[in-house]
C-alpha cells in the first residue's frame, strides 16, 4: 500500500455517522489499489489468450488511394506493445493477448493519432474468445479525437541516433509483443548505452519499471528522457504519474498541469491532474478533470469512477457515489478490483437502508 496524506480539512462526515466513515476510508483504501497500484491479470490466474479484432469506419476522401491506418496495442497493466495495419473500414486483428486493459493508439494519416482504452476480457469475448469493436468516426468526432502529429524539421537529436540503436529499440518491441520482459530492457539498455540521447528508449524503459511498481527507477528514466527533450510529452505524462505513485502528490501537481495545458484533449493528462487535485484535497478541480476524462475515454484504464465515487461519499451524496461504482462495474467487469466494488455498493446501499433511504438497486 502506497502512503498518501489527505487534508483532514476536506474529509466530511457522511450521512451515516458510523458506517459511513468506514466506507470512505475502504474506498480510499481500493482508489490507492486501483489508481496507483494496479493489479495485472497474471497468465497463471487466466491462461486463456484472447483475441481482438475490429474495424475503423472514418469519413469517405479521408485516406488517400492505398494509404493504411497503423493500429498499435499497448499493454496497461503488463508491459506488451504490438503492431498492426489496416484499411479503413476492413478488418483488424490482435491475437494471443492476455486477459486485461489495453491502450489502443490508431494512427490515421494527415488526420492524427486517437488512443482509446480497451478491455479484453471474458465477459466482452464471445464464445471463441473474441472481443469485437467497431470505431465510427464522423468528421467532426475525427476532429475532436485525432491528435495532430507535429511534423517538420526532424530534431538533431533525432538524426543523432545511429541505425544501430534503432535497431536495438525494434528488437525490444519485438520481445514486449512475445512477453518477454527481460529480453526488451536488454535491448532498450543496448539502444541507451549506443545512444544517450534516445528519448523514446528511456521513456520505455521507465514505463516498464513503473508497470513492474519500480517507481524510483521510473522516475529516473522519466528525468533522463526529459532531459533529452524538454517538449516530449510521453515523459512529462508519465513522471507524473510515478510521483503520485510514489505518494508524492504535491510534488506531482505542476507536473500534471504542464501535461494537462500541454494536451487539454488527452484522457491520460486529464485522468492524472484529476487525481491529483483529490489526493491533495481540492475535491472540485478533482471532479471537473475526473469527468473531463470520462468524456474522452469513458472506459479510462485510470479509472475514474472509483475516485469519484469516493469523492461523492465524502459529501454525502451517496447515489452519485453509486453511479460511478456501477458504472465502473459496467465497464470493468472482469477487473481484480470487481469484487470489492461490489462489495462497496452493498455496504452502501445497506447504510442507505438503515438510515431510512430507499434502497438502490443495481
Amino acid at each position: 500500500m502506497i502512503p498518501v496524506r489527505f487534508r483532514e480539512s476536506r474529509i466530511s462526515t457522511p450521512v451515516w455517522p458510523n458506517q459511513g466513515r468506514w466506507l470512505v476510508f475502504c474506498l480510499l483504501l481500493l482508489t490507492v489499489s486501483v489508481l496507483l497500484t494496479v493489479r495485472p491479470t497474471r497468465a497463471e490466474e487466466d491462461p486463456r489468450r484472447l483475441e481482438f479484432r475490429g474495424r475503423v469506419v472514418l469519413p469517405e476522401r479521408t485516406l488517400s488511394w492505398g494509404q493504411h491506418l497503423s493500429l498499435t496495442l499497448f499493454g496497461v497493466e503488463s508491459p506488451f506493445v504490438a503492431q498492426t495495419s489496416a484499411r479503413a473500414g476492413r478488418e483488424f486483428r490482435f491475437r494471443n493477448l492476455y486477459p486485461g486493459t489495453y491502450s489502443l493508439s490508431i494512427h490515421v494519416p494527415r488526420a492524427g493519432e486517437i488512443l482509446q482504452t480497451i478491455v479484453i476480457t471474458p465477459s466482452f469475448a464471445d464464445e471463441k474468445g473474441r472481443v469485437e469493436k467497431t470505431f465510427l468516426f464522423d468528421e467532426q468526432s475525427l476532429r475532436s479525437k485525432a491528435r495532430p502529429i507535429p511534423r517538420g524539421m526532424v530534431s538533431v537529436r533525432e538524426l543523432s541516433i545511429s541505425a544501430k540503436a534503432r535497431k536495438e529499440y525494434q528488437e525490444a518491441q519485438k520481445r514486449l509483443q512475445r512477453y518477454d520482459v527481460e529480453g526488451a530492457i536488454e535491448h532498450l539498455q543496448k539502444a541507451v548505452e549506443i545512444a544517450p540521447q534516445y528519448m523514446e528508449a528511456l521513456n520505455n524503459l521507465g514505463t516498464i519499471y513503473y508497470q513492474r511498481r519500480d517507481y524510483s527507477a521510473a522516475e529516473q528514466y522519466f528525468q533522463q528522457a526529459l532531459a533529452e527533450d524538454p517538449e516530449a510529452f510521453a515523459p512529462l505524462v508519465n513522471l507524473g504519474a510515478a510521483l503520485l505513485a510514489a505518494g508524492r502528490p504535491e510534488e506531482a501537481l505542476k507536473i500534471n498541469q504542464r501535461a494537462q495545458e500541454v494536451r487539454p484533449q488527452d484522457a491520460l493528462a486529464n485522468a492524472q491532474l484529476g487525481l491529483n487535485y483529490f489526493l491533495v484535497g481540492e475535491d472540485d478541480e478533482a471532479i471537473r478533470f475526473l469527468d473531463r476524462t470520462k468524456e474522452l475515454d469513458p472506459a479510462h484504464f485510470s479509472n475514474p469512477q472509483i475516485s469519484l465515487a469516493r469523492i461523492y461519499l465524502q459529501r454525502s451524496e451517496p447515489e452519485a457515489a453509486l453511479r460511478e461504482l456501477e458504472d465502473f462495474l459496467e465497464r470493468h467487469p472482469d477487473s481484480p478490483n470487481a469484487a470489492e466494488v461490489r462489495e462497496m455498493i452493498e455496504q452502501i446501499q445497506h447504510a442507505e437502508s438503515s438510515s431510512g433511504t430507499p434502497r438502490l438497486t443495481l
